[in-house]
């Protein structure tokens, strides 16, 4: 046996460090393939699909944009339980309560935030759309789903740079259905043909037809990345993101003016008959 040992000594140290690299090899794709799953699992919790309406898990700062107030995503928020919603877990389907924002529905509005209560607490979701506006791409279609009519059902309207930095809260009534008309103006969703049309438009309009800016294939192309940044500097110039607060309470947020290549982007983009501010 000491003479086999000793004869065959390398081959079985080879092979005793491959059985060991294996073995550590199989332990961690186990740990991989645990967290790729334990991963998968918590995403479906990252979107709800609840009533005609999707909504999207957000954070504290995001609740705070519709009750300043809040200084925590706690049980207190809860209101009325709206239903229970099913997920696939490790252990099989659980069952999870959804309820109203009890400060929203106190003041008389809508569920622009719904609060879905887990294991390991509550989390907060933000309305994020309408499985109406799957199909329908206009600006009437948006304002259908919202509950906006005219000027009389907006609270404010919000402007930022495209930094995020507030610049002008428009609250005057006057004003507000100014903006609205305006708005109901945009019209059929243009596309992603249109979108990029009206970029190109833009530039050919300011410096000309060149070869260095091309429109090919629905979409606009460039010599080089450097001429594309400088395209891309000249497109959001002067942007805003604007976000429309409703008297219900919900709100249209950050969406996209770009007055350079005149276009709106809000469920679609709309391309700009007359300025809107």
């Amino acid at each position: 046996m000491k003479a086999f040992l000793k004869k065959h000594m390398v081959i079985l140290i080879i092979l005793a460090v491959f059985l060991l690299l294996a073995g550590i090899w199989l332990l961690l794709w186990r740990h991989i393939g645990n967290q790729v799953t334990k991963a998968a699992y918590r995403a479906v919790y990252d979107t709800l699909s609840f009533d005609g309406a999707y909504y999207a898990k957000c954070d504290l700062s995001t609740v705070q944009a519709y009750l300043p107030e809040t200084d925590a995503v706690t049980k207190a928020l809860c209101g009325e339980q709206l239903g229970t919603l099913s997920f696939p877990s490790e252990d099989g389907t659980v069952n999870c309560p959804l309820y109203a924002c009890k400060p929203l529905t106190d003041a008389g509005k809508n569920n622009a935030i719904v609060l879905l209560e887990q294991a390991d607490g509550i989390s907060a979701y933000e309305l994020s759309g309408f499985q109406y506006l799957d199909q329908q791409t206009s600006i009437w279609a948006v304002c259908a789903s919202y509950g906006i009519g005219g000027g009389e059902d907006l609270e404010a309207v919000e402007i930022k740079d495209q930094d995020g930095k507030l610049l002008e809260t428009i609250t005057d009534s006057a004003a507000l259905s100014d903006f609205i008309d305006k708005f109901l103006k945009l019209g059929e969703d243009i596309g992603e043909n249109g979108i990029a049309q009206a970029y190109f438009d833009a530039y050919t309009a300011e410096f000309g037809e060149t070869d260095q800016i091309w429109f090919e294939d629905s979409t606009v192309k460039a010599a080089n990345d450097a001429v594309y940044q400088e395209a891309m500097k000249f497109w959001t110039k002067d942007l805003r993101l604007v976000t429309i607060k409703l008297k219900n309470g919900y709100q249209l947020r950050d969406c996209i003016y770009a007055p350079v290549p005149g276009t709106f982007s809000v469920y679609g983009d709309y391309k700009i008959t007359e300025p809107l501010f």
